[in-house]
């Protein structure tokens, strides 16, 4: 039977405006928690990098309980709790972040400088506070992430491979221009109006969006009414394939009010099975892949910010060059499905996270050569470091539209494909998690460098584990007739 790869232009609008509401939101939080907490402390990474550590230890911890949380039968309901829940967070996160600022201007830095040894404490509460609003944020996003880009869009895609990537490169798209824009937003606001000033807009942006996601999704779930239909969700498998069995595949865990040494038990053992499914399922060296990418202070993150801010450069110059890499990471999802046309998916992610290993070598250079700790660099090496991180972007995000769409087709008629889903955001955080621990120790200026050396190496080892994976799914990787033709070429 011929499959119908149109999608209703009303859907697809509906679904895109939900999404822009809420990516919007979240990389602003992204952004802007970094950012104030640099200003707030802005002698060290330490701060920024324990933000960093606590909020990625709660998504390692909570991940797979937050995707299958996706799996309950109320799942439009579940839906509803995440936006309020995420709108929550982040107001409370901003409200935090602007009493450090209206109370404890001068204070907040000088404590910033001994936050390890205890610091101020009231200050300390504060950020711990703020740590926190940031861990319910994350696993709310975890929670809304598996929900729309895994579940949601697999599920109306049906069995459409055209209508898969359509949708796959709509979310991309509006997650990357969220990211050129609301950096650029924060930047100027910053800039012009102040830090608490800063905080209260953004805070009140996101309020002000709860009711529009809520109104939204509410439009998304009546335009696909595959969504509601539970009961049938093996038929709209994409590709069938043997992913694994557990014993607690059937098994229906309920949830327990209290908290007790048996629920505590009964979740540790729920979560050893889901991960021992996970590690044993044929997608799990491609995931193992895009999560070494997490291991790397070679991106425009909190880190690189933070150790740019100490160089000197500015809000606008930050949020002007992270915004060309936004843009040069738009251009790899635009190549993306060219390539899986001309070389199919698996080797497309090959060609793609390659390609960002190569592009990062001008940038590993640039610490070491022409540049010194507290000053700008000269122009040359300007170019190395941003116009190399700005190149990488391309196979990057390429890179993620292949892996993305693999694990969806793997685990499309999977029973606990949600939880699995949940599980590879738990890998990205542990890998994020060890890249801020790195940080820690790594927590001087000076010693940025050689985080450097071992992003790289991180970013390899991903290349080299895609390889693996690459060689079990095609038994090969190089084709022998390539070296035939070669050869006859030059005979």
């Amino acid at each position: 039977m011929e499959v119908d790869d149109t999608l209703a232009p009303v859907a697809l609008f509906s679904l895109a405006a939900q999404h822009i509401s809420v990516t919007w939101t979240q990389r602003t939080a992204e952004f802007a928690s970094y950012l104030f907490i640099i200003d707030l402390f802005p002698t060290t990474l330490l701060p920024a990098a324990l933000y960093g550590f606590v909020t990625t230890l709660a998504g390692i911890l909570f991940g797979g309980n937050a995707g299958s949380l996706v799996d309950h039968p109320s799942r439009l309901n579940v839906i509803r709790f995440n936006i309020f829940l995420a709108k929550l967070s982040v107001v409370c996160l901003y409200a935090f972040l602007l009493v450090l600022f209206v109370k404890f201007p001068a204070e907040s830095k000088e404590a910033g400088q001994r936050i390890g040894r205890g610091g101020h404490g009231i200050v300390w509460t504060l950020f711990s506070l703020t740590a926190v609003a940031g861990s319910v944020m994350k696993l709310a996003d975890i929670s809304m992430s598996v929900a729309i880009e895994r579940d949601w869009v697999t599920t109306i895609a049906a069995n459409s491979n055209a209508r898969l990537t359509r949708l796959n490169l709509w979310i991309r798209r509006i997650d990357l221009g969220c990211k050129l824009l609301s950096p650029l937003f924060t930047g100027l606001l910053t800039s012009t109006v102040g830090n608490t000033t800063t905080l209260i807009i953004i805070a009140a942006i996101a309020l002000g969006g709860l009711s529009f996601e809520l109104l939204w999704i509410n439009v998304v779930w009546k335009h696909f009414p595959v969504l509601s239909d539970n009961q049938n969700r093996e038929a709209h498998s994409l590709h069938p394939v043997d992913a694994g069995t557990s014993h607690l595949d059937s098994q229906v865990v309920p949830p327990s009010s209290k908290l007790s040494f048996s629920s505590i038990k009964t979740w540790a053992m729920v979560s050893y099975e889901d991960w021992k499914l996970f590690i044993h399922s044929p997608v799990f060296l491609s995931s193992l892949s895009i999560s070494l990418l997490y291991f790397t202070t070679l991106s425009f993150d909190g880190t690189m910010v933070a150790w740019l801010k100490t160089n000197t450069y500015s809000d606008g110059l930050i949020s002007g060059m992270r915004g060309i890499a936004v843009c040069t990471g738009l251009l790899g999802t635009a190549i993306m499905p060219v390539l899986e046309k001309k070389v199919g998916l698996t080797r497309a992610g090959s060609w793609s996270i390659w390609s960002e290993n190569f592009s990062l070598l001008p940038v590993v250079i640039s610490f070491y050569i022409g540049t010194k700790q507290g000053a700008k660099a000269p122009a040359w090496n300007q170019a190395l470091l941003f116009g190399g991180m700005a190149i990488s972007r391309i196979g990057l995000w390429s890179f993620d539209l292949c892996q993305l769409k693999l694990l969806q087709l793997t685990l499309a008629d999977h029973p606990r494909r949600n939880t699995l889903n949940g599980l590879q955001f738990s890998l990205q955080n542990l890998l994020d998690l060890l890249r801020y621990i790195m940080v820690i120790f790594l927590s001087r200026p000076s010693e940025f460098k050689y985080t450097a050396v071992i992003s790289f190496g991180a970013v390899f080892s991903a290349a080299s584990s895609y390889l693996v994976y690459l060689r079990r799914e095609r038994g090969h990787l190089i084709h022998a007739e390539w070296f035939t033709r070669m050869r006859r070429k030059f005979q």
